[in-house]
C-alpha cells in the first residue's frame, strides 16, 4: 500500500483514509479457501471449497516414477542428444568396476584406459575414444576419481559408494553420460571434511567440473555433508524418464556454473542449510517437462564479505529462467527464504509451477533483510500460460509473484494466497490475457508500481481492509481497462482512468462465505465468492458484457452454479439470492474520467462518479 491519489468510478462517497490514518486490518472473519485459520488472524472459519486447494495444496518429495516418451534426435551435432547417447559408446571399450569393502575389482582393459586402485578408491585415467565405464557394488570408504581426454559413458548399476573424505564420483576432466541403468539403485555420498588433491576442486558428493548428462530409469540418490549434493562447473542435463534424489545439510543441492536443462524425469532435491538453494545456477534454466520437487529450509544469513543478506531458495537463478512444459514445485520454509528467485528474466509458456514459503521475514538491521517471497524475478516476468500457484503467509514482506521490472500476463491460470501483495510489479504490469486469481490478508492483492494496463483476460484482485487496494497503482501512474472481465475489493479505494471500457466502484458490505453477484435482471454475468466479510468497502467491477444504458444490480447469493475459478462463476445460476440488491448501476458511455482526490487528500464530490 502507498500514499497515492485516486480517480474512482463510483455512485456515491466512500470514507477516505491517509497514510497517517491507517486502519489495522482484521482478519476474524475471513473464509479461508479451503478451510483452515489465518496466521495470527484471531480466529478461523470454513466454507465450501470453491478456491480449489489454494490454501491447502501442499508440496513434498514424491519419488513416483513418471511414464515418458522422448524423441532422440541422430544429428550428432546436437550435443544433448544425437549419436552420443545411442551409438558413440556402442561396441566400445567397456570397463567395469565392482566395489565392495575394502577394495574395487576391475573387469576389462583396454588401450588407453589406465585404473589403479588405494583400496575401494579407484582413480580412471583414460584416452580411449568411447570409452563405458561400468560402476556396481557397495562400500562405505571408496571412490571413483575419473580423468578423460573424451566423452564417456559412466553406467551406475547399483552402485552404493560412500567416500568419507571426498566425493563418491569426482570427474577431473572429461564430458560425462551418466547412464543410471534401469531396474538399479544406486546412492553416492561424501563426508563432512575433504582432502583434495593440490591444484583440484571438489565441491560436491558426484562432482564434475565438466558437463552432467543424466539418463536411465533406474534410480540415484544422492547425499552431500560437505557442500553440494551433485555440482557440475559447467552445466547439468537431465532426460525424461529419469528418478533422482538430492539431499544436502551444508550447501546447495544441485550446483552448477552455466545451467540447468531438465527435459523430462522425476528429480527430488531437498537443502537444509542456512541460505542454501535446492538448485543454484550461475547461468540459466530451462524446463520443458517431468516433475521437479524442491525444498528448503534454512533461514537467511548475513554476508559479512559483501554486507548483505542472502535467503535460502528452492530455485536460484542468476540468469534467465524458462520453462514450457512439466511441473516444478517450490518450498521454503526458512525466514527470508523464497521459492524461485531469478536474477534476470522469468518466462512461462506452459507447464505447472506450484509454490509455497512459509517463513517470515529475516531481519539483520534496519538495512539489511531477506523478504520471503514465492516467485521473485529482478528481470522483467512475462507469464504466457501454464498454471501458478503460490501461497506466501509468513508477515509483512511475504509476496505471491514479484518483478522488480515489468510484468506481461497475456495466458494461462495464476493463484496466489498471501500476506503482503499477491502480485507486485516495479515497472508496468500489463494483462491481456489468461486468468488471474490474487487474494492478500495483510496488503493489496495486485499491485502495479508502473502503469497497470488490462485488455483482456479475468483479473481479481481482493485486498485486505482498512487501507488497501484490490487494484493498486503508484501515485502519478495510470490503470486503463480496456478488456477483460475486471474485480477489486479492498479496504481503500481502485484507480482507474484513461479506460474504455465500463467500469464502476461501489461500496459494499456483505458476509463471508457468500457470493456477490452481478445481474442485468435477468442473467447473472458473473458471481464471485467472498473469502471475507466486507464493511463499506470497495468493489470494482467492469466486464465487456456491460451494455450502455442498461442497469445492472449487486445481490448476494448462497451458492453459484457454474465452471468456477477459485470462486469466479461467469454466468452463473444463482440460488439463495438476497431479496433486494445491494446497489444498482446504470451504464451510460465508456469511462474517460472519475472523481477526483482520493487516499492523499479525501473523496471528491459525487458529480462526477459512476459511468461516463
Amino acid at each position: 500500500m502507498k500514499r497515492i491519489t485516486y480517480l474512482l468510478f463510483s455512485f456515491f462517497v466512500l470514507a477516505s483514509c491517509t497514510e497517517d490514518n491507517v486502519i489495522t486490518p482484521d482478519y476474524s472473519d475471513i473464509v479461508i479457501p479451503g478451510g483452515g485459520t489465518i496466521p495470527g488472524g484471531g480466529g478461523s472459519s470454513s466454507s465450501t471449497n470453491v478456491y480449489g486447494n489454494l490454501a491447502t495444496f501442499a508440496i513434498a518429495v514424491n519419488t513416483e516414477a513418471l511414464s515418458e516418451t522422448e524423441t532422440i534426435t541422430t544429428d550428432e551435432t546436437d550435443e544433448y542428444y544425437g549419436e552420443y547417447w545411442e551409438n558413440d559408446f556402442s561396441e566400445k571399450t567397456t570397463i567395469t568396476l565392482n566395489y565392495s569393502e575394502g577394495n574395487v575389482t576391475i573387469d576389462g582393459t583396454a588401450e588407453g584406459v589406465d585404473v589403479t586402485t588405494d583400496g575401494a578408491h579407484a582413480v580412471v585415467n583414460a584416452t580411449a575414444k568411447g570409452l563405458v565405464l561400468k560402476v556396481c557394488g557397495t562400500t562405505t570408504d571408496g571412490s571413483l576419481k575419473i580423468y578423460s581426454d573424451k566423452k564417456f559413458k559412466l553406467v551406475l548399476s547399483d552402485a552404493n559408494i560412500t567416500n568419507p573424505t571426498g566425493p563418491a564420483i569426482n570427474i577431473q576432466n572429461g564430458n560425462a553420460f551418466v547412464v543410471v541403468e534401469d531396474g538399479t539403485t544406486n546412492t553416492l555420498a561424501d563426508g563432512a571434511n575433504y582432502v583434495v588433491a593440490d591444484g583440484e576442486d571438489a565441491k560436491g558428493a558426484f562432482f564434475s567440473e565438466d558437463k552432467l548428462r543424466f539418463s536411465g530409469s533406474g534410480e540415484l540418490f544422492v547425499f552431500g555433508y560437505y557442500k553440494n549434493g551433485i555440482c557440475s562447473d559447467d552445466y547439468i542435463y537431465i532426460r525424461p524418464n529419469t528418478n533422482i534424489y538430492v539431499k544436502s545439510v551444508a550447501g546447495h543441492g544441485i550446483k552448477t556454473n552455466d545451467g540447468v536443462i531438465i527435459r523430462g524425469g522425476v528429480l527430488n532435491v531437498e537443502v537444509s542449510a542456512q541460505a542454501s538453494k535446492a538448485i543454484n545456477t550461475e547461468g540459466y534454466f530451462f524446463k520443458d517437462g517431468g516433475r521437479t520437487t524442491l525444498i528448503s529450509s534454512g533461514n537467511a544469513v548475513y554476508d559479512s564479505d559483501d554486507n548483505d543478506v542472502t535467503g535460502a531458495a528452492g530455485l536460484k537463478v542468476d540468469s534467465i529462467f524458462t520453462m514450457a512444459g512439466g511441473e516444478l514445485n517450490a518450498k521454503s520454509t526458512g525466514k527470508g527464504g523464497k521459492g524461485i528467485s531469478v536474477d534476470q528474466t522469468f518466462t512461462i509458456t506452459d507447464g505447472t509451477i506450484n509454490v509455497i514459503t512459509e517463513g517470515s521475514t529475516y531481519t539483520y538491521n534496519s538495512s539489511l533483510d531477506s523478504k520471503a517471497k514465492g516467485i521473485k524475478a529482478d528481470g522483467a516476468m512475462s507469464i504466457a500460460g501454464g498454471n501458478i500457484m503460490v501461497r506466501a503467509l509468513g508477515g509483512e514482506g511475504c509476496e505471491g509473484i514479484e518483478s522488480k521490472s515489468t510484468m506481461t500476463i497475456s495466458g494461462g491460470e495464476i493463484a496466489t494466497y498471501t500476506y503482503d501483495d499477491g502480485i507486485n510489479s516495479k515497472g508496468d504490469l500489463t494483462i491481456s490475457g489468461g486468468q488471474v486469481y490474487c487474494l492478500a490478508i495483510g496488503n493489496d492483492g495486485i499491485d502495479s508500481n508502473g502503469n497497470f494496463y488490462i485488455t483482456g483476460g479475468v483479473v481479481i484482485g481482493i485486498g485486505s481492509s482498512g487501507a488497501e487496494e484490490g487494484l493498486d497503482v503508484y501515485e502519478g501512474k495510470t490503470m486503463s481497462i480496456t478488456g477483460g472481465i475486471v474485480i477489486g475489493l479492498g479496504g481503500g479505494n481502485e484507480a482507474a482512468s484513461g479506460s474504455q471500457q465500463k467500469a464502476v466502484a461501489k461500496g459494499i458490505t456483505a458476509s463471508s462465505g457468500s457470493y456477490l453477484a452481478v445481474t442485468d435482471g435477468t442473467n447473472c454475468i458473473f458471481a464471485l465468492a467472498l473469502p471475507r466479510s466486507l464493511n463499506n468497502e470497495t468493489l470494482v467491477v467492469s466486464s465487456p458484457s456491460f451494455k450502455s444504458s442498461t442497469t445492472y444490480s449487486i445481490y448476494t447469493a448462497t451458492s453459484a452454479t457454474g465452471t468456477s475459478f477459485y470462486g469466479f462463476v461467469p454466468t452463473a445460476t444463482l440460488s439463495g439470492t438476497s431479496n433486494s440488491p445491494l446497489g444498482t448501476f446504470t451504464t451510460s458511455t465508456t469511462i474517460s474520467g472519475g472523481m477526483g482526490g482520493g487516499m492523499g487528500g479525501g473523496m471528491g464530490g459525487p458529480g462526477g462518479g459512476g459511468f461516463h
